[in-house]
C-alpha cells in the first residue's frame, strides 16, 4: 500500500477519533480525570522516587556496588552479564515499566548491547508488588489470592528468564564510566529533569489509550464481560477495573486479572517502546514473552483458587 493512502487512512481514524472525543465528550473528560488520578495518585509517588534514585545511581557508580553482590545469580541462572543484574533487581522493586528506563541507562552508557537488551526485556516485566498485594487484594477482598497472584506472576518470569537463558549468551563486560565531574546539584538536577520527562510520556500514554477503552466502551454491542477483556489487552489498569466488579467465580476472576496484569496491556508495551525508541529492538520477542508471560502465570493462578479456595 502507497504511502499516500496510509496517510489517508491514518488521517480518517484520527477525524473518527476526534468525533468520538466529542461524542461522548463527558465520559471523556470523565476517563481524562481518572487517568490524571491514577497518574498522580500512584504512579507518580511510586515511579518518581525510584527513578530519581536510579538516575544518580548510575551517575555515581551504583552499577557496579550491585553487580558485585547480585552478579553472580545473573551469570548463573540467565546466564547474562554481572552488570544487568541492576535491572533485574530494581524492575523487582519498583515494576513496569521501570525495566525499560534501567535498560536504556545501560544501553546508553553501552553497557549492553541490542541482543542482551532484547532479552532482558522478556523476563524482567514486574509488576509493582505494591499494586498486587494491596490493590488487588483489596479489588478481590482476599489476601490470600493477592499473595498466590504475586507469587505466580514473579515465578513464571523467572520460568521465562531460565527457558531464554541461551538466546545470546555474553558474559564479557564494558567497561563502566567513572564518577560523573558533575557537582551533585547539577547530577540531581539533570536527573529530575529525566524522570519528569518520563513521568510525562507514561501519562500521556496512559491517558490515550483509557480514552480508546472508553469510546470502545461506547459504541461496542457487547456485554461488560467482553468488553472488560478487550479493555484489559489494551490498558491493564481499567481491564482490572472492570472484571472486579463483574459477577463471575473468583478463579476465573483472579485469573484474568493475573493475565492482565502479566500482558501488561498494549498500554504499557507502549510505554516501554516509547521510552526504548531510540534502540530498534525486538517488539515480537517481548509481545511474545508476555503472552506466554500471561498464560501460564494465569493458569497457575485459575488451578490454584479452584482448588484450594
Amino acid at each position: 500500500m502507497k504511502k499516500k493512502n496510509i496517510n489517508l487512512i491514518i488521517c480518517c481514524i484520527i477525524l473518527l477519533f476526534l468525533f468520538e472525543i466529542f461524542n461522548h465528550s463527558n465520559s471523556i473528560i470523565n476517563t481524562i480525570y481518572e487517568s490524571t488520578s491514577i497518574w498522580f495518585y500512584n504512579l507518580v509517588p511510586t515511579i518518581f522516587p525510584i527513578y530519581l534514585t536510579v538516575d544518580l545511581l548510575l551517575n555515581y557508580n551504583g552499577i557496579n556496588y550491585l553487580s558485585n553482590i547480585f552478579g553472580i545469580f545473573m551469570e548463573k541462572f540467565f546466564k547474562m552479564k554481572k552488570s544487568t543484574s541492576f535491572v533485574f533487581l530494581l524492575s523487582l522493586i519498583s515494576g513496569f515499566p521501570s525495566n525499560s528506563k534501567y535498560i536504556k541507562s545501560l544501553l546508553d552508557e553501552k553497557i549492553i548491547n541490542h541482543q542482551e537488551a532484547d532479552k532482558l526485556l522478556t523476563f524482567t516485566h514486574f509488576s509493582n508488588p505494591l499494586f498486587i498485594t494491596y490493590s488487588i487484594s483489596n479489588f478481590l477482598h482476599n489476601k490470600t489470592v493477592g499473595i498466590v497472584i504475586l507469587i505466580s506472576h514473579y515465578l513464571t518470569n523467572f520460568l521465562i528468564g531460565f527457558g531464554n537463558r541461551n538466546y545470546y549468551i555474553n558474559f564479557n563486560e564494558s567497561k563502566i564510566n567513572e564518577v560523573k565531574k558533575n557537582s551533585f546539584v547539577e547530577t540531581l538536577t539533570i536527573s529530575i529533569f529525566n524522570t519528569i520527562k518520563i513521568l510525562f510520556l507514561l501519562y500521556g500514554i496512559i491517558t490515550f489509550f483509557m480514552i480508546i477503552t472508553t469510546i470502545m466502551k461506547e459504541n461496542l454491542p457487547f456485554n461488560s464481560f467482553v468488553n472488560s477483556l478487550l479493555c484489559g489487552l489494551l490498558e491493564m489498569t481499567q481491564g482490572i477495573y472492570y472484571i472486579k466488579d463483574i459477577n463471575i467465580p473468583l478463579s476465573l476472576k483472579a485469573s484474568l486479572i493475573t493475565f492482565f496484569i502479566s500482558f501488561g496491556g498494549l498500554s504499557i508495551h507502549m510505554q516501554v517502546f516509547s521510552i526504548l525508541s531510540n534502540y530498534k529492538l525486538k517488539y515480537s520477542n517481548y509481545f511474545l514473552a508476555r503472552l506466554i508471560h500471561g498464560l501460564i502465570a494465569s493458569s497457575i493462578v485459575f488451578l490454584f483458587v479452584y482448588f484450594r479456595l
